[in-house]
């Protein structure tokens, strides 16, 4: 079953760029946390290690018809401020849109004039591959009304058959994309663990298929909490994890306590690691700039009742992951969510993930550039 291209109405339901409302202003902590100066570098957290990827999740511009996006002017000035950060890699998401989780068509990005469409990827691609910077593809889908995607789960045995069709064609398309352009890294799936668990026969036959098309690394990329429990990483060249984990049971909790909690969770990825002989890739880990981010990681900021920042969180968050991978040689890659293709983006205010202009940036420039003595 071919991939429905639906009309622009549908997709703008599904992903409206504009917010639908006004977002109230955030507010900052009673201790107000100042910016670092932009070529600042936080001493004291470790440099990784040679064969990690210094990865950033890049994130597209919907806004004015994309065209402050991937493959824009405005992107490729951003791309150099990555590049003197000390990235080396990006994570490209085209996204595919579904109606509900229960409908079993997936849309492509092409359908939607904003979106990720191909013509801007190859622009972008082109783009990343002047300044030096490798690409990993990372296409993933998209529910109307922001469900997460693994929560996706058909009606019957019919539409789970035409939804894993749709998914297949979903899939080869962008591995055409990464073959064509020879990018060195494809995931082939994200977040979509309870689907991969059951019908693990059909993703190791499109594992086959991509790897038919497309001879780059292949990865799938789990969520942190259901990475043990897939079983297809034999089939793959990495495992990938979407990590956001909760670091700690209450806000503010001490240093200790997110450095205990993330001893644990290495300790997991590295018995993980022993099992499959297969790298780790942190293909997504990220903390916002608002009280509480260590111990909901993954919350959105409009989820919160009170939108108010803490520099400092987010900061600390940071500090402490870095510095847990500190001798693990079985991670490959890290890629931070997130860092937006414009810099004026409304997609976040300043209690959400970017770290751009904050002092979590300091965090990633000595991680990723290292410390200038």
């Amino acid at each position: 079953m071919r991939v429905i291209f639906l009309g622009m109405t549908f997709l703008l339901a599904c992903r409206d760029p504009q917010p639908r409302e006004t977002p109230r202003a955030p507010t900052l902590a009673s201790r107000v946390e100042p910016h670092l100066d932009p070529s600042g570098c936080a001493s004291g957290v470790p440099a990784l290690g040679a064969q990690v990827a210094r990865g950033i999740c890049y994130a597209h511009e919907y806004r004015e018809q994309g065209a402050r996006g991937y493959g824009s002017a405005t992107s490729a000035e951003t791309l150099d401020e990555l590049r003197a950060l000390g990235v080396d890699t990006v994570s490209l998401t085209p996204f595919a849109f579904m109606r509900s989780s229960d409908v079993p068509e997936i849309v492509l990005a092409d359908s939607h004039a904003s979106a990720e469409t191909d013509a801007r990827l190859e622009r972008e691609v082109a783009a990343c591959r002047a300044r030096g910077l490798r690409v990993m593809l990372k296409p993933h889908l998209w529910v109307r009304g922001g469900a997460w995607v693994g929560t996706i789960a058909m009606r019957d045995d019919a539409d789970w058959a035409r939804w894993l069709a749709s998914y297949r064609a979903f899939v080869l398309h962008y591995a055409r994309f990464a073959a064509t352009h020879e990018l060195p890294s494809f995931v082939i799936g994200v977040e979509l663990d309870p689907i991969v668990i059951r019908f693990e026969s059909f993703f190791r036959e499109l594992v086959a298929e991509v790897r038919a098309i497309y001879d780059g690394e292949l990865l799938y990329a789990a969520n942190w909490d259901r990475a043990v429990d897939v079983g297809l990483w034999d089939a793959v060249d990495a495992i990938g994890v979407q990590f956001y984990p909760p670091l700690a049971d209450v806000p503010d909790a001490p240093r200790e306590a997110l450095d205990a909690r993330l001893t644990h969770y290495m300790s997991v990825l590295a018995t993980l690691h022993a099992r499959t002989e297969r790298p780790i890739v942190f293909t997504e880990v990220g903390y916002r700039s608002t009280p509480g981010a260590e111990v909901r990681p993954h919350a959105w900021p409009e989820h919160d009742a009170e939108r108010v920042v803490s520099f400092a969180t987010q900061h600390r968050a940071y500090e402490a992951f870095f510095a847990s991978l500190r001798g693990h040689d079985f991670v490959r890659g890290v890629y931070v969510w997130k860092w937006f293709t414009d810099p004026e983006t409304r997609d976040e205010g300043p209690d959400g993930f970017s770290p751009r202009g904050k002092p979590a940036e300091a965090v990633l420039r000595a991680a990723y550039r290292g410390c200038v003595p």
